[in-house]
């Protein structure tokens, strides 16, 4: 069933145009998963509680509007009904019969307790390709423990690994581990898509933890650990396996993060901070070399850098060929030339806040490129009596399931 968009709002764009998408999510993974869809042209549909998602009671606002609710969930039309209300479910059915993909991120079992678990959703549907994100997966002894972010940042050994050597781990300002989710779920997604293509139409149960992503991000900590019996430590900005590689204070008090992965960029760098004996050294000549003279090699970096301003540093080393560039907060990155003219951030119009800039669809396709069609919609279950026509539900069924409280308007 192609599904019509509102006259009003920007037409979907993108390689996912035709694709229906129904989230059932909360927070931040499975919302984060659809956004990535909507951004690529799928036409997402988010189930919301009668009380409104909990990001819109998150972060900061502007005028009693919630900001990050509106970067997670755009692009999306919206439904408020209550999964829990079995008209409400039936609700969730009915749109999910002609859904390509449905994504949800509650505990395990929980669908299952309302109805909307994968194997009676596919005897409705069979090609429907269904996403479970959750803290610890759908099995395992910690499938039923409640799961966050935060959680899964810690125990993948993500945190124990980040932060300088003498303080605690470490977690990021930002949930880190539910965005690597909802990209490992929307890639999964598109691949059971691609798959359904080939096998006559029959979609696929995925499920995917809040841990494991993560985990994948840690390079070789579990096979060090596997051959060699190596754990990982905190060593703040220094690399385990390359020097120089650090963030720098200039003499304006400024950062720079330099990175001399290559063995031949290490020797530029050298140079270019007015080392030729470290870059002629035979014992420096490798990464396994310098990692034995680390304090030597990051110390004389840090030296010469706390010495010169931000602009010089950067200016001698572009020159050089030294791969290095400034740490920016976000003022610094919406000012720099670059970040302006590959038009990272993109202005939209809001119907409350007017206009507004987010960043933009990170993929850029040249033949079929994505669009965010609007940040997320400030009234909870804005689109629900225009979806609910459009799934053939009668004036007097709508009406009935008010009277219910299984939706809101």
């Amino acid at each position: 069933m192609q599904r019509k968009t509102e006259q009003s709002a920007p037409p979907a764009q993108g390689p996912l145009v035709g694709i229906n998408v129904l989230e059932i999510g909360m927070l931040f993974a499975g919302p984060m998963a659809s956004a990535y869809l909507a951004d690529l042209g799928a036409d997402v549909i988010k189930i919301e509680p009668l009380k409104g998602d909990e990001v819109r009671r998150m972060g900061r606002s502007k005028n009693d509007e919630p900001l990050w609710w509106r970067v997670t969930n755009r692009g999306k039309q919206l439904v408020a009904a209550d999964i829990r209300h079995p008209a409400g479910a039936a609700v969730v059915r009915r749109i999910a019969a002609t859904a390509d993909v449905l994504i949800e991120n509650f505990r395990p079992g929980k669908l299952a307790g309302w109805g909307l678990d994968y194997e009676t959703l596919s005897a409705l549907n069979p090609g429907l390709v269904m996403l479970h994100i959750s803290g610890y997966g759908q099995t395992g002894p910690y499938s039923s423990r409640p799961g966050m972010g935060t959680l899964a940042e810690a125990f993948s050994g993500f945190a124990h690994t980040t932060g300088e050597a003498d303080g605690p781990p470490t977690l990021p300002a930002y949930p880190i581990a539910d965005g690597v989710a909802a990209m490992t779920g929307a890639m999964s997604v598109l691949a059971a898509l691609v798959n359904r293509s080939r096998n006559g139409g029959i979609g696929d149960d995925i499920e995917i933890s809040l841990y494991e992503p993560m985990l994948s991000l840690l390079g070789a900590m579990a096979i060090d650990y596997d051959q060699l019996g190596v754990i990982g430590r905190r060593r703040g900005n220094r690399s385990t396996w390359t020097t120089p590689r650090n963030t720098y204070q200039s003499s304006d008090h400024r950062w720079i993060a330099v990175s001399a992965a290559a063995n031949s960029g290490a020797r530029r760098l050298f140079n270019a901070i007015g080392r030729s004996d470290l870059a002629a050294r035979p014992d420096l000549q490798t990464n396994p070399q310098r990692m034995l003279k680390l304090a030597e090699c990051d110390g004389a970096v840090a030296d010469w850098v706390r010495r010169h301003t931000l602009q010089e540093v950067l200016d001698v080393f572009e020159r050089a060929g030294v791969v290095a560039g400034p740490v920016y907060d976000v003022e610094q990155l919406f000012t720099d030339r670059h970040v302006i003219e590959r038009e990272t951030f993109i202005e939209i119009d809001d119907a409350v806040l007017g206009k507004l800039r987010i960043q933009g669809v990170v993929p850029r396709f040249r033949r079929a490129p994505g669009k965010v069609r609007w940040p997320g919609r400030p009234k909870v279950g804005q689109d629900t009596r225009e979806i609910l026509a459009r799934f053939d539900y009668s004036d007097d069924e709508v009406e009935q399931l008010l009277r219910e409280e299984a939706i809101r308007l």
